[in-house]
């Protein structure tokens, strides 16, 4: 099984060299209500969300928030295991799923990301409520 999960690894990784995907940091303020995001060609498919459109990413970058820097490793198979399965024909929300999916496979005992799935629930959920507070003052 362990063979099973480094060659997942290393083939979603791969992926970064060979499409040539340029990986930037941004500020969180830039992409808080996304943490992280691509616009790509994969396989001759072009795969994009409604945020990199929104955020005018360039084709063939993946924007991570700079605070998620520290798990680079988890964010970045994530969003390549992402653009895969929707290059494969799933929508956005099934391949984010089935990628979160393969990340638990690989990390479910990893207390660094145990840690970053925490972080980001709590960044969420101030996001969330800082939405909630600044549309309540626009009414």
């Amino acid at each position: 099984m362990e063979s099973v999960k480094t060659s997942l690894f290393e083939e979603t990784m791969k992926l970064l060299t060979k499409h040539g995907y340029k990986v930037r940091y941004v500020p969180h303020e830039v992409i808080e209500d996304y943490n992280a995001t691509y616009n790509v060609l994969f396989e001759n498919k072009h795969i994009t969300t409604n945020a990199a459109e929104k955020l005018k990413i360039p084709l063939n970058e993946i924007w991570i928030s700079e605070m998620w820097k520290p798990y680079e490793t988890y964010i970045l198979f994530h969003e390549l295991r992402e653009i895969y399965y929707r290059a494969n024909g799933m929508s956005r929300d099934e391949a984010h799923e089935r990628a979160m999916q393969d990340a638990l496979l690989l990390w479910h005992n990893d207390s660094l990301f145990q840690k970053m799935v925490n972080d980001i629930k709590a960044i969420d959920y101030r996001t969330a409520e800082k939405k909630k507070r600044t549309q309540a003052r626009s009414k």
